[in-house]
């Protein structure tokens, strides 16, 4: 009898155990993603797909941050791809080039993986328009909500890894010790340096400000719960997301926002683009 209660014994510990290991390596997102060829050959920017789900957009305490409150659920019912990065400018380039316009000034930073910059709105709007008939799907700006959802990573912290700030994970504050190698630098850099979000996104909070589709308003008061971009009050003002390589704590979050004019460019500002996927389509998925 003592060697069959031992045994069971032994049993439900060893059962036990399994489950609270289960419980710990919960399987996280796997990112995937896509990339389509354009009719000129080249292969457009890479971009992750992002799940559907609900999150949450904007921020509250910030008392500087009046903007970004109050915060409220959104709710992403059909999937779609983002940029795992900012479009560069070997990738404006080519649009350049091929609509015969000037291309950007590059600062002396140099071009190729570099993300484009001095760049407007209304010059944004015209690369995804283009991109749009390069590669025959719908490519655009996303809305403000989408890009807090996808940024976020399916988390509702103040960053995609929690609520305090980590130096090194996607953002380097000049004036601390710990930047990864190379990240230091006054200026932007390649995409890559930092890590990805759980959604296989890069420079969420580095880099540069990113152009959505949203015309500015001075809150979140009113906002819905879908992923539909705000285009109400006369629209004189578009909305930049995120934060830039220029930005010391605490200007440094996700749900941080601003204003800009259709026609204003600056060294700080870029943009990332989001391509539609249709319930009917399906992903083509690449590594």
């Amino acid at each position: 009898m003592k060697l069959m209660n031992f045994f069971s014994l032994f049993i439900c510990i060893i059962l036990y155990s399994s489950i609270i290991a289960c419980s710990d390596n919960k399987p996280s997102h796997i990112p995937s993603y896509l990339q389509d060829t354009l009719k000129n050959g080249n292969s457009g920017p890479k971009l992750a797909i992002i799940p559907t789900g609900t999150g949450v957009v904007g921020g509250e305490n910030f008392r500087s941050f009046k903007n970004q409150s109050p915060q409220h659920k959104v709710i992403s019912t059909q999937e779609f791809a983002m940029g795992i990065a900012e479009v560069t400018f070997k990738e404006y380039d080519a649009f350049c080039r091929s609509t015969f316009i000037d291309c950007p000034d590059d600062n002396g930073w140099g071009r190729g993986s570099q993300p484009v910059n001095n760049v407007s709105w209304l010059d944004a709007i015209a690369y995804t328009e283009w991109l749009s008939e390069q590669a025959n799907q719908t490519y655009r700006l996303p809305s403000e909500a989408e890009w807090e959802y996808a940024a976020r990573g399916g988390t509702s912290t103040k960053f995609w890894w929690g609520d305090e700030y980590i130096q090194g994970i996607d953002h380097c504050e000049r004036h601390l010790d710990g930047c990864p190698e190379g990240t230091e630098l006054s200026k932007p850099g390649p995409a890559g340096r930092f890590k990805a979000n759980p959604f296989g996104l890069f420079d969420m909070t580095s880099n540069l400000y990113e152009l959505v589709l949203d015309c500015y308003l001075p809150d979140h008061k009113e906002a819905e719960n879908t992923m539909e971009a705000r285009l109400e009050g006369g629209c004189g003002e578009k909305v930049f997301k995120g934060s830039s390589w220029l930005n010391p704590q605490p200007y440094v979050h996700l749900s941080k926002r601003g204003a800009i004019a259709t026609n204003d460019k600056g060294r700080s500002i870029g943009f990332r683009v989001l391509r539609e996927i249709k319930p009917s389509q399906g992903s083509i998925l690449t590594n």
